[in-house]
């Protein structure tokens, strides 16, 4: 089989050409082999193998027909020394003090120069207006942080190639939520030069926002009522439908301190420093029942090893990834599957 043949078309292979070779000799099947030795192997006689010779075969048959395919960080760091593996990390503003905006900025920018993005939830942190004891001056509120961390993503690119992506939230309650609803009602002016200059610098514009809604949301003056008649998220629906954001995060019930999350939402948690682990099956590309089973086992189990050895930013993501541990096996191409069948985009029978 030629290298060509592992690519439907010139932009698949272009792709794995520009983000994820690593040299003009390097092929589709070589990286899937520096990833499975990397991950679940002995990573060039080093370590002692986490999953069978077997097992290994098998997944890379898997992977190289691209039956399961690993997160874009695990695809990128394929062989490489350090293994920043992890997507995205999930963090919190835990409380509003000068040592914390200092030590969520280093968290921020020790994440972002993995190439992974970062989620920030700012809730905690008090609002503009407020005294501050013990320098006499007033606090700034959350949003000049956002902003400050905005602009660590415009300045960090992973391996210089790689923009940052970053999410920040806060709740719908916190006193400087009207702020926050309109801080990417930009100026006529930047909007201009944004339609000029991608790149031209604008408010918050490596950030997506979104609103925080939790149970107390979903109760006027006690009384249960519909979400609708929330003036926040009345105003936040408005505001969407004028600029995209911000978005929303529903955070209700045994959730509802879940406010942690990035931009993508492919995992949530409430715990700061959580980190996710990505890798998705390709329904389009299995024939029967029985493949999709041994898929499905040997992709858990990839994402099992991913968690034993993935290098991290700090310690504390070590320490909640022990306590979380999480596997983010996602499904892809169920359209394919359904139409190589001759059905239409619902869940047929055989699909459930």
């Amino acid at each position: 089989m030629t290298e060509k043949s592992y690519f439907r078309n010139s932009f698949g292979e272009n792709v794995f050409k520009f983000k994820y070779s690593q040299g003009p000799s390097d092929t589709w099947p070589k990286l899937c082999e520096r990833l499975i030795d990397d991950v679940c192997g002995t990573r060039g006689n080093t370590l002692s193998a986490l999953m069978s010779k077997e097992d290994q075969k098998q997944l890379l048959e898997y992977m190289k027909d691209m039956k399961f395919l690993a997160g874009g960080r695990y695809l990128y760091y394929a062989g490489r020394p350090y293994s920043a593996w992890n997507n995205c990390y999930l963090l919190r503003a835990e409380e509003d003090t000068r040592e914390e905006w200092s030590a969520v900025t280093w968290r921020a920018m020790s994440c972002l120069m993995t190439g992974g993005g970062i989620g920030i939830d700012y809730s905690r942190l008090r609002p503009s207006g407020k005294a501050l004891s013990r320098t006499g001056g007033t606090a700034s509120g959350p949003i000049p942080l956002m902003y400050a961390i905005n602009e660590i993503g415009r300045n960090v690119m992973q391996g210089g190639s790689r923009r940052s992506a970053i999410y920040a939230s806060l709740n719908w309650q916190h006193e400087d939520i009207s702020a926050f609803l309109t801080a990417k009602n930009w100026s006529e002016v930047v909007r201009e030069q944004k339609l000029k200059d991608f790149n031209f610098p604008g408010p918050l514009d490596m950030t997506n926002i979104s609103v925080n809604y939790d149970d107390a949301a979903l109760y006027g003056q006690g009384v249960l009522q519909k979400l609708d008649e929330c003036p926040v998220f009345i105003e936040n629906c408005r505001q969407a439908m004028m600029t995209g954001e911000p978005g929303f995060s529903f955070n209700f019930g045994k959730k509802q301190n879940e406010t942690l999350r990035n931009a993508c939402t492919e995992v949530t948690s409430e715990d700061d420093s959580d980190v996710c682990n990505l890798g998705s099956i390709n329904l389009g590309n299995i024939t029967n029942l029985e493949e999709f089973r041994s898929v499905v086992s040997l992709a858990s189990k990839f994402l099992v090893c991913g968690t034993l050895r993935a290098d991290l930013p700090y310690d504390k993501v070590y320490k909640v990834r022990e306590k979380n541990r999480r596997l983010g096996l996602g499904l892809m191409g169920i359209h394919e599957w359904l139409l190589q069948r001759g059905q239409k985009y619902e869940v047929t029978p055989e699909l459930h």
